[in-house]
């Protein structure tokens, strides 16, 4: 059994985790373990920057010699303190998860002595509400009075190629879309229930670069 740590960025994607992501894991050999950073002495996930992403993750690297981490963070707003962050935006999103990813893991294991295979970064384009955008039946399933939205949510979707795609300026992120919806989309709350009900089938079906990650880390079984 692999063991494996995934960082996310808050609660949403730590119960993502825990309720759709580890079990999968699990079946293909690799042990999942869900984990937040701390931000302050009461405090987990939000606010991630650099140098407090870098320091958790070595210092879980160090736990234990056979453990391997990735991440589950989002692009869209993420701190330029973060390389490849504040670089013109004249790639795709998927180019710059994919640069991000590459820079963070140069920088975590630079000057270290742990392997290059065991940090796995992963930067989800654009930010977690994309993955619902998989299946827009299944999300307006989340309130009744969502279903007034479908025709609407469904022509966004069907600008762009994937969800991966729906693009995140401060008015079109995949988040900010959801701002029509009433009663009020909660991200805690209404986002991982939602992610259960469309299936982590589905979702890596429609979101190419999430089924990259999610393949591999079952590969990690492999090795």
């Amino acid at each position: 059994m692999i063991n494996l740590v995934i960082v996310g960025e808050g609660q949403t994607e730590e119960s993502f985790i825990q309720d759709l992501l580890s079990p999968m894991l699990g079946e293909h050999g690799v042990f999942a373990t869900s984990r937040l950073i701390a931000t302050s002495k009461t405090q987990r996930g939000g606010g991630l920057n650099f140098d407090r992403v870098c320091k958790a993750i070595r210092n879980t690297l160090s736990e234990r010699g056979d453990t391997h981490v990735t991440t589950m963070f989002d692009l869209y707003g993420l701190s330029p303190s973060f390389r490849g962050v504040a670089d013109a935006k004249t790639q795709t999103a998927v180019e710059r998860a994919t640069e991000i990813a590459r820079l963070l893991h140069e920088d975590v294991l630079k000057d270290t002595k742990y392997r290059a295979d065991r940090f796995l970064p992963h930067i989800q384009p654009h930010e977690f509400e994309s993955l619902l955008f998989s299946d827009v039946n299944e999300l307006c399933e989340g309130e009744a009075e969502w279903h007034a939205h479908r025709a609407g949510l469904m022509n966004v979707r069907a600008k762009f190629a994937d969800p991966e795609c729906i693009n995140d300026s401060r008015d079109t992120a995949p988040s900010r879309r959801l701002n029509v919806l009433t009663p009020k989309f909660h991200k805690l709350r209404h986002g991982p229930v939602i992610a259960a009900r469309i299936g982590l089938d589905k979702i890596r079906e429609q979101c190419p670069h999430f089924n990259q990650w999610v393949g591999r880390l079952i590969g990690l079984a492999a090795h």
